[in-house]
């Protein structure tokens, strides 16, 4: 049973990748993306990962073409290597026989396959349908479609119909509004299997006069996927077939408003919003045999509601610029078995009652605001601080996750422009956190997190160096409420100093050094707040230093470098030495290769080979590769 839920879960989520590159994207729409190609690929230990995409959109006369292909391919490679392959392509071409009337053909593949010794390892989708643009009246097109889709899952192949249309609406005046919306109706008859999509997506702007403006969002949204999963040798033959089938239907509702007022005769501008969410996710399972249910046979419902209101001032008084941001939040979520005609009821209520322990309601409050007020044209200090409580209660009598949190977060920055050539500034910032369980079931999770940080630094500019370099010291103490009773939880310290470097010499026209690099040094240990009183446990020590040249040859950058890692672990002994536990090392050289032409291409090849020892002088070498292209045909 563990294992067919495990199958379930993997099988949707394949069928959300698969359908999510058509639904996401309307024929309307997709004829508007610009001709492009982006490939990256990443080599990083033992994993290889490459993703491309490619996307040709050309107008010939009456005649216009569209194709999109992406690739995405994830190699690990261990003791058993994982081989995991996705490809979405989808073509479509149109001919212009009127104005404003068009027809066409749109064929897409949707595969996804790994080398796990699993049923579900492979799943493709081809579908083939035409179609027909018509702009019955300005920026309103309307777009039919039907053909046919072949489904292959879990070694199952289905065929049969697939039909629809859309609806794209392009900012269309009315009076005082402005209009834009899609709407796309699908529906994909691949019997015994049945899946649909429903979305309807508007979007209203108005202005009553120069400064105060409204927008109002609607989204609707109705998806249901159905998918096979491996079925009991009982059922099966009690049914005639091989697989079951479960149908995942979710329905999403959102109400959104925003009014706003902004005068430029005015200091002060205004912003109130409001949004309205419902989801429901309904789960149904074709085949099921009464005589052996179970309480994890029965299948579920999930509703969700959820409301936000918010409101922020942004105001400008002499040398004082501020925001005040004021949001609230609440959430409820239920879920509920669905029953089964002729099932032991005392299997339903066990299963009720495992569900109702997930049902919960959460309420949000926050609070932010920033200021920054300039002293002088050369001295600017700020203060942000940020508030929020967190009510999460649980209504069911065996949950005892029930709790309330408080944070709350201050900084407090200076900056100074000294001269032309320098700015130094310097930051101080705190924050509280304190987690409350209501139950005494959880009580002993009680904790109060207090973080302190103090960072200063500055930035120098010359004609022939840029240098950025900071250092910052900072404290983190979690203590528990209990920790005496309990002796599992033990309050802990966290001490950190870093210093920070990044520095751009430019020695002439074409050659310049970029340096980066940073030191951490970490504490860790067992702490006692009412003493203050510090015990190390473990000490870390991190150093990465990077430095490379680069040649400039117009828009093509060449640089080499050395990079070099390090971080080393001590632990402490019986009189509060540290002793080396275990030490990574790493140093090699490196390739930074950047090229940008005219914003059409860019090229970027960032590699490195690294000669590996640790604290028993284990000797390894690793190469390691990012490569990224992005050109726009």
């Amino acid at each position: 049973m563990r294992q067919s839920t495990i199958n379930i879960l993997l099988i949707f989520l394949i069928s959300l990748g698969v359908f999510a590159q058509s639904d996401s994207l309307t024929i309307v729409e997709s004829k508007n993306l610009p001709s492009s190609l982006t490939s990256l690929f990443d080599k990083r230990l033992n994993t290889y990962s490459l993703n491309s995409k490619f996307v040709f959109s050309k107008q010939f006369g009456n005649f216009s073409t569209f194709l999109s292909e992406e690739f995405r391919s994830t190699v690990v490679k261990s003791a058993t290597n994982s081989i995991k392959d996705e490809n979405y392509l989808n073509l479509s071409t149109a001919y212009e026989l009127f104005p404003n009337f068009e027809t066409g053909m749109l064929l897409s593949s949707n595969t996804y396959s790994d080398d796990r010794r699993l049923a579900i390892n492979k799943t493709s989708v081809m579908e083939g349908q035409l179609f027909i643009n018509y702009e019955p009246i300005e920026k309103i097109t309307l777009t039919p479609f039907a053909g046919y889709s072949e489904n292959q899952q879990v070694g199952n192949t289905d065929i049969g119909p697939v039909y629809g249309g859309e609806l794209f609406i392009d900012r269309v005046s009315l009076a005082d509004l402005t209009v834009k919306g899609t709407a796309r109706f699908e529906n994909e008859d691949i019997s015994p299997r049945k899946n649909a999509f429903r979305m309807v997506r508007l979007d209203i702007d108005s202005d009553f006069e120069s400064s105060l403006m409204n927008n109002l969002q609607f989204n609707f949204v109705e998806q249901r996927r159905d998918f096979y999963f491996e079925m009991d040798s009982s059922t099966s033959a009690v049914f005639g077939v091989t697989n079951n089938i479960q149908s995942r239907t979710e329905d999403q509702y959102q109400l959104q408003n925003r009014l706003s007022y902004f005068s430029p005769s005015s200091n002060i501008s205004l912003d109130i919003g409001g949004n309205i969410f419902w989801r429901s996710i309904d789960r149904n399972t074709k085949y099921i045999l009464v005589d052996n249910v179970t309480q994890s046979s029965f299948d579920t419902k999930i509703e969700e509601f959820k409301i936000d209101l918010n409101s922020s001032m942004i105001y400008r008084l002499d040398n004082l610029r501020g925001r005040l941001r004021i949001s609230y939040s609440e959430r409820d979520e239920r879920h509920s078995p669905k029953p089964i005609e002729g099932a032991n009821e005392i299997f339903l209520r066990e299963r009720r009652a495992i569900e109702d322990q997930k049902n919960n309601s959460a309420k949000l409050i926050t609070l932010t605001a920033q200021n920054i007020y300039d002293i002088s044209s050369d001295d600017k200090i700020s203060l942000s601080v940020f508030h929020r409580k967190l009510i999460y209660d649980t209504p069911s009598g065996e949950n005892f996750d029930d709790r309330d949190e408080l944070l709350t977060t201050a900084k407090l920055s200076y900056l100074r422009n000294v001269n032309y050539f320098f700015d130094l500034f310097i930051n101080i910032e705190g924050s509280i956190n304190k987690i409350v369980y209501i139950f005494a079931e959880r009580s002993s999770n009680n904790n109060i997190k207090r973080f302190i940080k103090l960072e200063s630094g500055g930035i120098f500019k010359s004609r022939n160096v840029i240098s950025s370099n900071s250092a910052e010291v900072s404290a983190n103490y979690t203590v528990y409420d209990y920790e005496e009773l309990n002796p599992n939880f033990r309050s802990f310290s966290f001490r950190q100093f870093a210093f920070r470097d990044s520095t751009i010499i430019k020695w002439n026209n074409k050659i310049f050094t970029e340096i980066t690099g940073y030191v951490k040094l970490s504490e860790q240990g067992d702490f006692k707040w009412a003493e203050f009183v510090n015990q190390p446990v473990r000490f870390l020590e991190e150093i990465y230093l990077e430095p490379k040249t680069f040649y400039r040859i117009e828009d093509l950058h060449l640089g080499l470098g050395i990079r070099f890692f390090q971080l080393s672990t001590f632990g402490y002994n019986d009189v509060s030495e540290k002793e080396l536990i275990s030490q990574y090392s790493s140093i090699g050289p490196l390739v930074d290769i950047k090229l940008r032409m005219n914003d059409r291409l860019r090229l970027k090849v960032y590699g490195y080979y690294e000669f590996i020892s640790n604290e028993s002088n284990t000797k390894q070498e690793r190469a390691n590769l990012n490569m990224q292209v992005d050109w726009y045909l």
